[in-house]
């Protein structure tokens, strides 16, 4: 499986690192109009219930802008790692933040076995690629059980008036029966918030929560 994805990952790899070589630690270098947008993402992610005492993977963490976000905010004084598939990035981020742990891991073709109480995931399923839906879902089990608490991550939804040919928009129903289904029944669905004012909710944030209820397929369904 890793194998089908490796042409895509490494594409991505080098987009993202140009963006940081361009933009820095601006929004732009995640593929963000602004850091208000980006911080309103963050900040949906987060209401899954992060404090200030949790351990926290940060995947796609980009420069580090989510540390920034839950220090500011919460005080935080957890355990923050970040991921990210750009050496780029994750070199800005090891400078910026020196109290952070960052890597750059590809956790298709190199799994790690470290678990957090909550993991976040920011822009990682909005490029269009080979196969978008088969990406997440390897993506989303794989860190599901990194996840000792609850995973929560955000795609472009469906319901939108505007498409832009070079990204992925999924359909907010079938991001919550797969995590449904395959993660774990305890999944809440966002589509409520706008990330700037005025403007149509264009995208979802999926909350799935740890439980001891194995997930299962909805009735009827093969």
């Amino acid at each position: 499986m890793g194998s089908s994805f490796k042409n895509d990952i490494e594409a991505l790899a080098k987009h993202y690192s140009e963006l940081v070589k361009k933009h820095g630690d601006a929004a732009e270098s995640a593929q963000y109009a602004d850091r208000g947008t980006q911080e309103r993402r963050m900040e949906v992610l987060c209401e899954i219930g992060v404090t200030k005492s949790s351990k926290v993977l940060d995947f796609g963490c980009g420069t580090g802008q989510m540390l920034s976000l839950l220090k500011r905010t919460i005080g935080f004084e957890g355990e923050y790692v970040g991921y990210d598939i750009s050496p780029e990035a994750i070199k800005f981020a090891r400078n910026a933040h020196p109290e952070g742990r960052f890597e750059v891991r590809d956790i298709i073709a190199e799994p790690a076995e470290e678990s957090f109480d909550y993991v976040l995931v920011s822009g990682v399923f909005n490029n269009l690629i080979t196969d978008n839906r088969g990406f997440f879902e390897t993506i989303s089990r794989t860190l599901m059980a990194q996840a000792r608490k609850g995973y929560a991550f955000n795609m472009l939804s469906r319901y939108v008036d505007y498409l832009d040919e070079g990204l992925f928009y999924e359909d907010p129903a079938y991001a919550f029966q797969f995590c449904k289904e395959e993660l774990s029944p305890l999944v809440s669905l966002r589509h409520d918030y706008a990330v700037r004012e005025g403007s149509m909710p264009f995208e979802f944030t999926i909350y799935v929560y740890q439980s001891e209820i194995e997930p299962r397929p909805l009735k009827g369904q093969s």
